[in-house]
C-alpha cells in the first residue's frame, strides 16, 4: 500500500486462524472497536488467512509491539502457504485458539458476518465479537506507519 493512501493512523494487528491442518496468520492494519464487544476488520480479499474465517469461526487478534516490525513485516508480506509465519514465534493455545504469548493485547474473537467494503470487492468486512477480555502486557503498539517507514529505509 501506497503512503499516500494512508492519511489516517492505523495500529498493526496479527490475526492468528487455526483450522484442522494448519496455523495460519496475517497482518491487519484496518480494525476498529465498533462497540463494547464488536470489532469490524477489512481484509484482501485475496487473504489466504482471511480465507479460513468462517462464520462462527473463532480467531485471535493481537496488537503487536513495536518491536515486533520483523514479523508484521513476515506476516505483511508473505502467503501462509509459502512460509511458516510464526516459525520461532512463542504462541499459546487455549480451547483451539492460538495467541502470541508476546503482544500488547490479545483477544479471542468469533467471526459474526462479512460483507463487501469496496465496490471492486477486492476489501471484505469481517463483523466479530469480543469472545475473552483483552489479556494486556506494557509497551508501545506498532503502527502502520512505522511498517512504511521500515518498508522505505527510513529509521
Amino acid at each position: 500500500m501506497s503512503k499516500a493512501l494512508s492519511p489516517l493512523v492505523y495500529g498493526c494487528y496479527l490475526v492468528i486462524v487455526k483450522d484442522a491442518h494448519k496455523t495460519s496468520s496475517m497482518v491487519c492494519s484496518w480494525a476498529t472497536q465498533v462497540s463494547g464487544r464488536h470489532i469490524l476488520l477489512c481484509i484482501g480479499a485475496q487473504s489466504e488467512t482471511g480465507s479460513l474465517l468462517k462464520e462462527g469461526a473463532r480467531f485471535s487478534l493481537n496488537v503487536l509491539l513495536r518491536d515486533q516490525l520483523p514479523l508484521a513485516g513476515l506476516a505483511g508480506s508473505k502467503h501462509s502457504s509459502e512460509v511458516d509465519k510464526l516459525a520461532g514465534v512463542p504462541v499459546t493455545e487455549k480451547d483451539g485458539v492460538v495467541t502470541l504469548r508476546r503482544a500488547m493485547k490479545t483477544m479471542t474473537c468469533r467471526v459474526l458476518q462479512f460483507f463487501d467494503i469496496a465496490p471492486d470487492k477486492a476489501t471484505r468486512g469481517v463483523l466479530a465479537e469480543i469472545v475473552s477480555p483483552a489479556e494486556e502486557q506494557e509497551g508501545e503498539p506498532l503502527l502502520l506507519d512505522d511498517v512504511y517507514r521500515a518498508e522505505s529505509g527510513g529509521a
